[in-house]
């Protein structure tokens, strides 16, 4: 699920308006790697999967938002933590509504809009942006835990609450403000449809040669080099933190035993190893789960930066849009465990969460 795809499917449907709207398939002596039949019922399959676990990251999300707006911004841990829900929250919805316009394709439902191109442009494409922006919070959050890791008290004075919004807000504009490339390529029609006595909405695309400038660049970019570094970035940190994480555990344990203080000395420090520890082994958390995830998007995107030509190949269409659904299909399930590793691991999140649905335990109110 591409936008040369989607160039095609606009060529072809302003051309030959007699057709029904399904996906692309042009007349080509290649026999397909994958057959529409084979990938519709794949979809089949897949879709309510993706819906449900969009709707979960949907409630589960807005949960987290919350949480971590009563939990207040003193810590740089919770801003982060609470843009990344902002944006799973709106991959989950961009989620629900693509394979809510893929399914009225496949039942062929005459929407009043072409459902393939609407599709990609409302759904898919925004949802890569959003994809990028969570890989590169993912990202962030992954460093900044490794950096504490290393020079713990330098990192707490440089990458303060304020630091730490500016940088989501300008990872935020640095993500989707390659989406303004979209506005420039494809403007929305209206298509007549003779054999049906109706007029429905779809895309034209613009192909000046700016657009196309623009398109490389954005391509190259946002679609390439921007979300492989961002998922290298986290892998790095992540096998870093993974190593490190029982060392420093020990580490600080053998520095509290050792040192001479009072006891009440040793168990603030330990409660404050204790407290440092169960957030790098959360992060290590989502940074895992994102990893498994979003590796068949970073080899869906990685196929098309590096094999343009493979775009235009009919033989290989569907094994892309495998791969897309693939991808969504993790995406979504990304999107949505978050909430689970929080009220697993935070002691804090779980009180504030159980204050907030009037579960009264004895750890409740959070401090």
């Amino acid at each position: 699920m591409n936008f040369s795809q989607l160039d095609l499917h606009v060529t072809r449907t302003t051309s030959r308006s007699v057709r029904e709207f399904i996906f692309p398939n042009p007349l080509s002596p290649a026999q397909p790697l994958i057959t529409e039949q084979v990938y519709n019922r794949f979809v089949i399959c897949v879709l309510p999967i993706i819906e449900f676990f969009s709707v979960v990251g949907i409630i589960t999300n807005l949960v987290n938002i919350v949480v971590f707006a009563k939990l207040g911004r003193a810590e740089s841990t919770n801003i982060s933590f609470q843009a990344l829900a902002i944006c799973d929250l709106v991959l989950s919805v961009l989620n629900s509504w693509t394979y809510t316009v893929i399914a009225l394709r496949l039942a062929k439902v005459q929407a009043p809009f072409d459902t393939y191109s609407i599709h990609v442009l409302t759904g898919t494409a925004l949802c890569n942006f959003v994809v990028r922006w969570g890989a590169l919070m993912t990202a962030y959050i992954s460093l900044e835990r490794c950096l504490c890791v290393l020079k713990p008290l330098q990192v707490k004075r440089i990458l303060t609450p304020r630091v730490t919004t500016v940088a989501v807000m300008v990872m935020l504009v640095f993500t989707v403000s390659p989406a303004i490339y979209l506005h420039f390529k494809y403007k929305f029609v209206w298509k007549a449809i003779p054999h049906q006595n109706r007029t429905v909405l779809g895309v034209t695309v613009i192909r000046t040669p700016g657009v196309v400038l623009f398109g490389t660049i954005v391509n190259i970019f946002a679609g390439l080099i921007q979300p492989i570094g961002a998922f290298v970035l986290v892998v790095i940190c992540t096998v870093y933190l993974g190593i490190h994480l029982g060392r420093a555990s020990t580490w600080r344990r053998g520095a509290t035993s050792g040192a001479e203080t009072s006891g009440k000395g040793n168990q603030k420090e330990t409660a404050t190893s204790q407290k440092e520890n169960r957030v790098l082994r959360m992060v290590v958390s989502i940074a895992v789960v994102f990893i498994i995830c979003v590796t068949p998007s970073t080899v869906h995107m990685f196929t098309l930066g590096i094999f343009q030509k493979v775009s235009f190949d009919p033989k290989y269409k569907n094994v892309l849009n495998t791969m897309f659904v693939s991808s969504s299909l993790g995406s979504s399930v990304n999107a949505s465990v978050n909430f689970f590793i929080y009220y697993t691991m935070g002691s804090r999140y779980r009180a504030v969460c159980r204050q907030l649905f009037g579960i009264l335990t004895k750890d409740s109110p959070a401090k």
